[in-house]
């Protein structure tokens, strides 16, 4: 870099510049964008080198021949096959020397004064058709300070390179002067009028008064006076003398930071705008979830009502034969040996047994409705939210891009929860005979009943009279203690078999919101785990962009 050429104004300006690249290179790596990274971070490197100028046009412009021209010596290949063109980086070194940079792309030192204020590169047509040659070019124009667009002087209207204009203009913000260079193939009324068409041509595409210059390198070559490069090369004078190339540079390196921040903030923008749309994907699960529990607690409590309404009739028919069972003339008769058919305990442990047998088959076969449709409630859900995922999948694939793996991950990950925890037994074929309920219905019901039954056994044990003792007074006896106890014994009975009745209801209830809650809290849960991550996300994005707006402002206030 030339110091003397600096003004303070202008060496304040290249020391903005260079932070605001900075800030840029920082900006990028945090938002892993290796290709903006590696532009800033080549501008960056490269602020303090000579400007660069990046040559352009179609095939057979007379690209080459123009920069030969100006450097005074043949240097790049004129008129060549398009199939073996190679992209040129004319830089400045004290002994000429070419260095490979890769397939058809080489660096080419020559010891030339201009080369030490600019380095040029030549480049394949607009309309090249070698492999990569586009992708090369569209690399320098990043870090290119100024573009000389160059057309054939009897015809500039070719379309690729306008084409490329356009991008340059609507991407980079490039500064771009034109060539129009074989002028010894055209008439002076050709070339007054394709002069004006170049500049009618570029103010469309954004280039405010347009700078054309009109050059023969034939004649130039020939040691014409009038070849045109005259005032080629005083423009470049002007613009090293006066700094102006440094302007260049900082003009460009500002417009790459402006366009990287700016395409940055873009796509972060847009990735909050696809979290927000995917939070709302996941909150309308989550509230169809909610709408589904509201369901589930309905159908829990007609559940419940129905196993209660069997289990009611159940105990109230053990009540009726409990209490024909203590009738007096029945007692009696199970108190004499020789004439009852069976004793109070036998009696009991048949009722008991009768109940058991009653119970379990008709609990089972009403939790079997029940269970039906309980599990037919769940699949519903399950077949909801697993569509709802399936749809979501269809129709954000296309803007899926390989950045947004994170969300399509997401989505796969939770799909699979789901049909796992569709297949974990919580709600099976069995229905709620497969959870405790179908314990429960004997454990609530028949077990207290008979438990209470058992209890009063101990009570009428003082009724099994035994040892053949038929003596009037026996009977006497057994008839007054039996008038004693019965009332007593069948109202604590039938208080112990309605407290039953609220215990069974009670513990079914629990058990069958025990099952729906554990089943309802596995699946908020695999929804707020995604939910999570990405408000996670959205919290780094909000970071992220306020930092490009940071960076935004700073180029702006340059």
């Amino acid at each position: 870099m030339t110091q003397r050429i600096l003004s303070p104004e202008l060496r304040k300006q290249y020391e903005s510049v260079r932070d605001l690249l900075e800030a840029c290179l920082g900006l990028t790596e945090k938002c892993s964008d290796m290709e903006a990274y590696r532009i800033v971070q080549d501008r960056l490197s490269h602020l303090q080198s000579a400007a660069l100028f990046v040559i352009v046009g179609e095939v057979k412009s007379g690209k080459s021949s123009f920069v030969n021209a100006l450097l005074g010596e043949d240097i790049c290949d004129v008129a060549p096959d398009p199939c073996t063109a190679v992209i040129q980086e004319l830089v400045y070194g004290e002994v000429r020397e070419k260095k490979s940079l890769g397939d058809n792309w080489e660096r080419v030192s020559l010891p030339k004064n201009i080369l030490q204020e600019i380095s040029i590169v030549d480049t394949p047509g607009t309309n090249s058709i070698i492999r990569d040659h586009q992708s090369i070019i569209e690399s320098y124009i990043p870090q290119s300070d100024l573009v000389i667009f160059v057309f054939p002087a009897k015809n500039p209207h070719t379309a690729s390179a306008w084409d490329f204009l356009s991008l340059i203009r609507q991407d980079w913000h490039r500064k771009i002067v034109f060539v129009l260079q074989q002028a010894d193939l055209a008439t002076q009324h050709e070339l007054t009028i394709n002069q004006e068409r170049v500049k009618q041509y570029a103010r469309a595409r954004n280039v405010q008064n347009p700078v054309v210059f009109t050059v023969s390198a034939k004649r130039e070559f020939e040691g014409a006076t009038d070849s045109g490069y005259a005032e080629f090369r005083n423009f470049l004078t002007r613009a090293i003398q006066s700094g102006e190339v440094w302007n260049m540079k900082i003009e460009g390196s500002r417009d790459t930071a402006k366009k990287i921040v700016n395409g940055l903030i873009a796509r972060l923008r847009s990735e909050q705008q696809a979290i927000a749309d995917d939070m709302t994907f996941y909150k309308n699960l989550l509230s169809k979830v909610e709408a589904r529990r509201e369901k589930a607690n309905a159908l829990r409590r007609l559940a419940v009502d129905s196993l209660c309404i069997s289990y009611d009739r159940l105990a109230s028919k053990l009540e009726e034969d409990f209490t024909e069972g203590l009738g007096i003339g029945t007692v009696l008769l199970r108190a004499i040996p020789i004439l009852r058919d069976k004793d109070v305990k036998t009696w009991l442990k048949e009722l008991q047994a009768n109940f058991e047998s009653t119970s379990k088959q008709v609990i089972d076969t009403e939790s079997m409705r029940v269970s039906k449709d309980i599990s037919d409630e769940i699949m519903l859900m399950f077949s909801e939210l697993t569509d709802a995922i399936v749809h979501r999948q269809s129709t954000t694939q296309e803007v899926f891009s390989t950045k947004d793996h994170d969300r399509t991950e997401i989505l796969t990950h939770l799909q699979k929860q789901l049909q796992e925890l569709r297949i974990a037994d919580i709600v099976t074929n069995k229905g709620i005979q497969g959870s405790d309920i179908g314990k429960l219905s004997l454990a609530g019901g028949g077990i207290a009943a008979l438990g209470a039954v058992i209890a009063f056994a101990t009570q009428l044990v003082v009724l099994d009279i035994t040892g053949g003792i038929i003596a009037l007074v026996g009977a006497g006896l057994i008839a007054v203690t039996l008038i004693w106890k019965r009332s007593s014994i069948l109202h604590d009975f039938s208080q112990k078999m309605n407290k039953s009745r609220s215990e069974f209801r009670e513990r079914l209830d629990k058990e069958i919101a025990r099952i729906f809650e554990k089943l309802f809290m596995e699946i908020e849960h695999r929804l707020e785990e995604p939910l999570s991550r990405l408000n996670s996300k959205a919290g780094q994005l909000s970071i992220l962009v306020a930092e490009g707006e940071r960076v935004n402002e700073l180029s702006k206030s340059m």
